[in-house]
């Protein structure tokens, strides 16, 4: 399978922290995907399916939010980044849609993290 980017993530965060609820970035669209913005900004939330960009060790045991007080559980039972596809989900607060940029809060993902798809949660989904 060959994914294509269709945003990068910008926030300022280049290192770990503890709380990302209240960081706020930006997912910067590749001109030719603008499109596919159109009405994005109905939904509260959305998921942003994106890469861990920097190369980091696979661990199949890890200590939950890196803190090694807490026990090793498999990387399954975590968000831990460390994963054999280096693919992250989040469900990210929309802040807004403007042009080429949709501003998300929440997002546990590092500025220049490429973004590879964007989908409303199925509870927002107005059949």
């Amino acid at each position: 399978m060959k994914l294509k980017q269709i945003a990068t993530v910008t926030n300022g965060v280049a290192g770990d922290i503890d709380d990302w609820s209240k960081v706020r970035s930006k997912l910067v669209l590749e001109d030719q995907y603008v499109e596919g913005l159109y009405k994005l900004d109905r939904f509260d939330h959305i998921l942003v399916i994106f890469g861990f960009h920097r190369k980091r060790k696979v661990l199949m045991r890890v200590h939950p939010m890196h803190d090694p007080t807490r026990p090793l559980v498999g990387v399954f039972a975590t968000r831990s980044p460390r994963r054999p596809n280096r693919m992250g989900l989040t469900r990210a607060r929309l802040i807004s849609v403007r042009g080429n940029t949709v501003t998300v809060e929440g997002l546990d993902a590092y500025d220049g993290s490429p973004v590879y798809d964007i989908k409303p949660p199925v509870d927002e989904i107005d059949y």
